[in-house]
């Protein structure tokens, strides 16, 4: 049976590597991988994410997300705007040149996730990701309850 080590170790692997064939593939796009992330995450939900909304949903800091978004304003992909209904948010808007780079930027994704998944039948993909959705409601709900500190 597999141990803590193994999956860690395996999972940090995965994560790095991950990162490095995204940051590989962003770079003639010149996008970091935090930069897109970010665009992905407001390409597939749509215009109109609140700012807070994506450090939750990519669990990383406010600063981490504002340096970001600062970004992707300069470079002429999103847009800032207060939120009417809600004068402390921020909503994050992308623009028409967001929409050029969606195809490239999905396709660095698509190609980091081909190399993942070389090799494997797709029944086992779809169980992988089963197990992972069962792994993270699992910490999820460890988290709710103030489990795992030490």
């Amino acid at each position: 049976m597999a141990s803590i080590r193994d999956v860690w170790g395996f999972s940090h692997n995965i994560i790095r590597a991950g990162r490095q064939l995204v940051n590989a593939g962003l770079r003639p796009l010149g996008l970091s991988s935090a930069e897109g992330n970010v665009l992905l995450h407001l390409i597939s939900e749509g215009d109109s994410v609140r700012q807070e909304d994506l450090v939750e949903r990519l669990d990383v800091s406010k600063t981490a997300i504002s340096r970001a978004v600062d970004a992707l304003e300069k470079k002429g992909y999103a847009t800032r705007e207060k939120d009417l209904s809600d004068k402390r948010a921020t909503l994050i808007y992308l623009t028409a040149r967001a929409a050029e780079i969606a195809g490239p930027l999905e396709e660095v994704y698509d190609r980091v996730f081909a190399v993942a998944a070389e090799g494997i039948e797709e029944s086992s993909i779809n169980e992988f990701a089963h197990l992972f959705e069962k792994v993270s409601a699992n910490f999820d709900r460890a988290r709710a309850a103030g489990r795992g500190r030490g």
